[in-house]
């Protein structure tokens, strides 16, 4: 299937070329779990021999198997060699909802030399173990230095960007990044930490007892939860 797909692709060494697509395949280069590769030969030979680049960012799950509890690396992103320097900011949208199992990815394409500030809303911060008295403290501190400097620049571009940076240097003293899980959500809450711990507990209980109704109808329950949360 991969390679009939890959034959349909259209090469030309002066188009700017992406591929994107759910593979289904399974390799250490994008998934450092990955020790046996499955329906990857024909994968990295086409990429190896068109001089593709990974757009991916490697370890980062894009499908979630609830019912079996697994995460995997299957929607993969290519480009061409002529290509791969426009893109940036790949990432995933733990926002958006599907309805399906695979996370929506989105990444930036940007033809034009210019400054980029990266979007904060991209990296999951701890922000219920955040210090805001210490965090406001520091803020008003070097407030006074920071209005001097905004006074010298003269172009908004540099201000935003000057701004920024002040504001992520601040971050990076008070605000821990979360670790990346199925539950790293920013509409997470206790009540689904609820229903996680006892769909967790079910599947405990009844996959030993071939009781598949109550897994699938605990499991639809906790997923409605999700999409009302959401809406």
């Amino acid at each position: 299937m991969i390679e009939r797909e890959l034959a349909k692709v259209m090469l030309n060494s002066e188009q700017k070329v992406i591929i994107i697509e759910d593979f289904n395949a399974h390799h250490s280069w994008w998934n450092a779990k990955i020790s046996n590769s499955i329906r990857t030969k024909a994968l990295i030979k086409w990429v190896n021999l068109h001089k593709y680049d990974l757009i991916n960012t490697s370890d980062i799950d894009t499908y979630h198997n609830y019912s079996d509890q697994l995460n995997s690396v299957l929607d993969l992103a290519f480009a061409s060699k002529n290509m791969h320097n426009y893109i940036k900011n790949w990432h995933i949208n733990e926002n958006a909802d599907t309805e399906f199992n695979h996370e929506v990815i989105l990444f930036t394409i940007v033809m034009k030399k210019v400054k980029l500030i990266e979007n904060s809303l991209n990296a999951s911060y701890n922000l219920q173990k955040v210090d805001w008295k210490d965090f406001n403290e520091h803020l008003q501190k070097t407030k006074d230095k920071m209005i001097v400097k905004m006074q010298r620049i003269t172009s908004l571009e540099a201000k935003v960007i000057y701004l920024t940076e002040c504001i992520k240097n601040t971050v990076k003293l008070f605000v821990f990044k979360q670790r990346i899980c199925v539950k790293s959500k920013l509409w997470w809450n206790n009540e689904l930490i609820e229903m996680w711990k006892t769909k967790k507990q079910i599947w405990k209980r009844c996959k030993n007892d071939d009781a598949w109704a109550e897994i699938v109808q605990m499991q639809n329950s906790y997923h409605d939860a999700i999409k009302l949360i959401k809406n």
